[in-house]
């Protein structure tokens, strides 16, 4: 596993071109960026930068890692985001008794565990911060609503009971959970943390 400020050093020697605007950019000593680097290449085995007309430039080895540094610390970031404390607030959801008993109950649940001082409550459409509501998936990806962030699979049997007997065939179908924040609510932070929650799903 690599060190996460060693990646970063990386990242900005891979950005900059130089170890003394990397230095510059991250704010410690020109040898400090070149000692992250060597343990760096230790680790990997392989040399990351080489000199190419004065500039420092990614060997092929550094581009595989430039890569995959990028998503680690894209991850990180993420992570870090989930877990860090959201002012106290009240969200207003309006959702289908279905929605909020089998999607949304477990969702909040989760959230809450990670943001305590947030709290939700069931509103009307017209005074929602954020509707949710399901809609048949379309047969072609393509095709999908751009406001969708998770897909339902539910299954029913299509034949009633009759005479005693229950159907035995079930028939499975697919919703789109559509996520629609009011103007307000969709340019803050709480709502992109609730919405990758519900992406999970």
């Amino acid at each position: 596993m690599f060190d996460d400020f060693r990646l970063k050093v990386f990242m900005a020697l891979a950005r900059e071109g130089s170890f003394t605007r990397a230095a510059g950019e991250l704010k410690i000593s020109q040898p400090a960026v070149s000692q992250n680097i060597s343990e760096l290449e230790k680790s990997v085995g392989a040399k990351l930068f080489e000199r190419h007309r004065g500039e420092i430039v990614l060997t092929p080895v550094g581009q595989v890692l430039h890569v995959q540094a990028r998503k680690i610390l894209e991850l990180q970031k993420s992570v870090s985001d989930l877990y860090t404390t959201l002012p106290p607030s009240t969200v207003r959801v309006a959702a289908s008794d279905e929605i909020y008993s089998h999607i949304l109950i477990p969702t909040l649940d989760a959230f809450r565990i990670l943001h305590p001082d947030v709290a939700f409550e069931k509103a009307l459409f017209d005074d929602a911060d954020l509707k949710l509501s399901l809609v048949p998936s379309p047969d072609s990806p393509f095709d999908r609503n751009p406001d969708a962030v998770a897909r339902i699979r539910a299954s029913y049997s299509p034949i009633p009971e009759m005479g005693g007997y229950k159907a035995t065939h079930e028939k499975t179908v697919y919703f789109d959970l559509l996520y629609l924040p009011s103007p307000s609510f969709g340019t803050t932070r709480l709502c992109r943390l609730l919405r990758e929650m519900l992406v999970s799903l």
